[in-house]
């Protein structure tokens, strides 16, 4: 059996039990006949599974929302990581996602990746998918189109990816330093235009006189990779948006150190010493998107629902 200490989990994954491949236990008094205590990633609310899973000299497996969730962010996820060891996106130390993409793949599986990864691009499947269609003619023409990605405020793999609010901002003014020629553009998060969260450079542009002209925001909820298709440099800190520029073969820049970085691929601001290996793109998209992540039904069935708006 599985510990957990939180109603929340039971929410956002309905089909846990499933998923984890063990009976879970709501809030147990006791450490018998657990396995290990799991709670929502490395966030605050997961600081008593933590310190439960350390008094009872229990593993502790840190869960967390694959990178294929579901159509809408309401919906209930589809897909479940589960990190025995620390969790993707911090980089202060080791996770089984860097053991997965360290280790070597057996060539049936990267195939099978291949295979997914065409099945992604060819659909335009990222984490949530009820985006609306970018028209590419709102962008210049002509010159180099320069793409910065933000993020919600204290995002975990922003605090946990080396990374802080200066680290944006200095993100902003390279790209406008080293682009001097470029149309800038800033995609803004969905949840900050909502009004549900804050943002690091929305409303930061907004409130700086020097930036106008210079900067123009997106606030739209674009599909991904109709976006960054659009762009010759991808500019991130932490975002998956900027594993998904990889898969449409952009140069990508990371100023924090998201799982994807410190292997070769992209130009990184920061350094990871436990990353000295160099990887391509497809082993590293099939340790974290075949290899890492469970599927309720199998990535192919995620793919085909999300796609085809079941959840």
């Amino acid at each position: 059996m599985i510990g957990i200490f939180s109603k929340g989990i039971l929410k956002t994954v309905p089909y846990l039990e499933e998923l984890l491949g063990h009976r879970v236990i709501l809030n147990p008094r006791s450490p018998e006949g657990l396995i290990a205590i799991a709670g929502w990633g490395h966030k605050p609310t997961a600081k008593k599974a933590m310190q439960k899973a350390k008094e009872w000299a229990l593993p502790y497996w840190a869960l967390e929302e694959g990178f294929i969730r579901s159509k809408r962010p309401e919906d209930p996820t589809n897909s479940l990581i589960v990190d025995t060891i620390g969790i993707y996106y911090n980089a202060n130390q080791p996770s089984l996602l860097e053991q997965l993409i360290k280790q070597d793949i057996q060539p049936d599986l990267l195939n099978y990746g291949e295979h997914i990864l065409k099945l992604v691009l060819r659909n335009r499947i990222s984490k949530y998918n009820n985006h609306v269609p970018f028209d590419k003619k709102e962008l210049p023409e002509y010159g180099e189109k320069v793409l910065l990605i933000d993020q919600t405020y204290e995002d975990m793999s922003v605090v946990l990816g080396m990374a802080n609010k200066d680290t944006f901002i200095n993100m902003l003014f390279y790209a406008i330093e080293n682009h001097p020629k470029a149309k800038i553009f800033i995609k803004v998060h969905p949840q900050t235009i909502s009004g549900r969260k804050k943002g690091y450079l929305y409303p930061y542009v907004d409130k700086n006189p020097r930036l106008k002209g210079k900067v123009q925001l997106i606030t739209q909820n674009y599909n991904p990779f109709d976006l960054i298709e659009g762009f010759d440099v991808i500019y991130t800190v932490s975002s998956q948006m900027g594993f998904e520029a990889l898969f449409m073969n952009k140069q990508v820049v990371c100023f924090g150190m998201p799982f994807y970085a410190g292997w070769g691929l992209t130009l990184d601001m920061l350094t990871c010493s436990r990353r000295s290996t160099k990887k391509n793109l497809l082993e590293i998209f099939t340790a974290s998107y075949i290899i890492y992540t469970k599927y309720l039904g199998g990535i192919e069935r995620v793919i085909s629902h999300v796609k085809n708006g079941v959840g």
